[in-house]
């Protein structure tokens, strides 16, 4: 249950009062449910007995108000009222569906932008210590995984569970024997499922999380290294890493499909066999079996609504638990977006950033630089100056940090000791501002899908680009 719970940390204010109104009008369509349902039985009494008329006052008054006189004409009004019924009950249960999964899609569209822009946003480190694969499976499936995996799923499981109750109601205000029968054969048995498959399905959920992001790892690598790759024709290599994280991912979705079938088979074979139970051993006890037919047709019919409504939140619990590893990792990322989105909105006005003044010369005082993950220093007490308008090249053997340098010129790493100053002040203070003087060519070339025209003017909207910067 905690778990459960713990979806609903990451809605907003406004989103928890938008989810206490779809839970208000899941429980409406719950006892819509359970009526159209009750709702049937009187219709049998009434087709078994000729002068139901006759010994049913509240039935006469609404006989009289149509006019009606006859058995016949009454059957036939009372099936029409039950089908406009139905019709205004099927109507208000879709549109209690479409506000639910209109709700879940427009939080799931906005946390995958959200959540895209929140790792943009990461200072450069974080992606250095970062597998991209994982990034990028949490950006594509992550808010997918939680808002439609889990938190549909959760209300979901709420609907079925109030519906599933409101029947039972139902039951035992008809025959209380029956209903606790029910309830004592049906809940044990969902309880010992769930209890049973549990472990079974975080694990295939823990492997699928694991085997997706690996998928999404050869794929970058192969296709990202594809001139070494042909060069030095490794194909096969690629392809069967691939294979084999592919394989595991979709052994462990079959096997979870697999799992997900076997409660319905348990809980249609209990139900059935209770049913069928209750008729030989009211029988046995003597009871005349048109005395029973009624309450049997609305038994059976119940059941036919209520062993659905077993089966889904029996599914709907393991698809919960297969979605919650992934749902575990992104959950942090999530909560920092709603929070952020709390205190400061989703489009923060922002500021104009100028161009930091660079008129004379840039001096590097005592730098010294070392990555997190390594203790020993890459630059250490780094000092010299460079006047504007100097052509300067960094020379030094592999490792000697020029890259490193390069990196803390550009803002990407911050310097452990020391700074960099430009004019006196230190370009840190205000490193947007600095990096309007910076213009910068890679190593390693990087090219959108896009025009030569939109890589020269990378970041620029169409309408944006100048032709003569161009």
């Amino acid at each position: 249950m905690k778990s459960l719970l713990k979806i609903f940390k990451l809605l907003t204010p406004k989103q928890l009062r938008m989810c206490i109104l779809i839970i208000i009008c899941m429980f409406l369509g719950a006892v819509l449910e359970a009526v159209g349902i009750g709702a049937i039985y009187p219709l049998i009494n009434i087709i078994s007995d000729p002068l139901y008329l006759q010994h049913h006052d509240k039935a006469r008054l609404l006989a009289d108000l149509f006019r009606i006189t006859g058995i016949r004409q009454f059957i036939i009004l009372c099936s029409i009222l039950l089908i406009v019924f139905y019709f205004v009950k099927n109507t208000v249960v879709l549109a209690e569906n479409r506000l639910q999964i209109f709700f879940s899609m427009r939080i799931q569209r906005q946390y995958t932008q959200e959540l895209y822009a929140y790792y943009l946003a990461q200072p450069y480190l974080f992606h250095v210590n970062s597998n991209s694969a994982v990034l990028m499976r949490n950006i594509n499936t992550g808010a997918k995984t939680t808002f439609e995996g889990v938190l549909i799923s959760t209300l979901s499981l709420i609907t079925e569970a109030v519906t599933a109750l409101v029947i039972w109601g139902m039951l035992f205000a008809m025959d209380w024997v029956t209903a606790l029968v029910a309830v004592g054969v049906l809940m044990p048995l969902v309880y010992l499922i769930t209890r049973f498959f549990r472990k079974r399905i975080s694990r295939q959920g823990n492997l699928q999380k694991k085997c997706s992001s690996e998928c999404n790892k050869w794929v970058l690598q192969g296709l990202g290294a594809i001139k070494e790759t042909k060069v030095m024709q490794k194909e096969s290599y690629f392809c069967n890493q691939f294979n084999c994280a592919n394989t595991e991912y979709t052994d462990s979705e079959r096997d979870f499909l697999f799992i997900d079938k076997i409660p319905k088979a348990l809980v249609e074979l209990s139900s059935v066999s209770m049913l069928l139970i209750l008729i030989i051993v009211k029988i046995a006890s003597g009871a005349e079996p048109v005395q029973i037919v009624p309450t049997l047709g609305v038994l059976a019919l119940a059941a036919v609504r209520l062993m659905p409504s077993l089966n889904r939140i029996i599914q709907l619990f393991n698809t919960i638990k297969f979605k919650m590893p992934l749902f575990n990792e992104v959950f942090d990322d999530f909560y920092n977006i709603k929070l952020h989105m709390e205190n400061e909105g989703k489009n923060p006005v922002e500021k104009k950033i100028e161009k930091m003044p660079f008129r004379h010369e840039l001096a590097v005082q005592h730098l010294s630089f070392s990555y997190p993950s390594k203790p020993e220093e890459v630059l250490h007490d780094v000092n010299f100056e460079i006047s504007k308008g100097s052509f300067v090249g960094i020379i030094g053997p592999s490792g000697a940090g020029k890259t490193t340098f390069v990196d803390i010129l550009l803002g990407l790493l911050p310097p452990v000791s020391g700074q960099i100053l430009v004019d006196g002040r230190n370009i840190y203070d205000d490193i947007s501002s600095w990096l309007y003087n910076i213009a910068y060519v890679p190593q390693s070339i990087y090219l959108v899908d896009g025009t030569i025209r939109e890589n020269i003017a990378l970041g620029c909207n169409e309408k944006d680009i100048s032709e003569t910067r161009i």
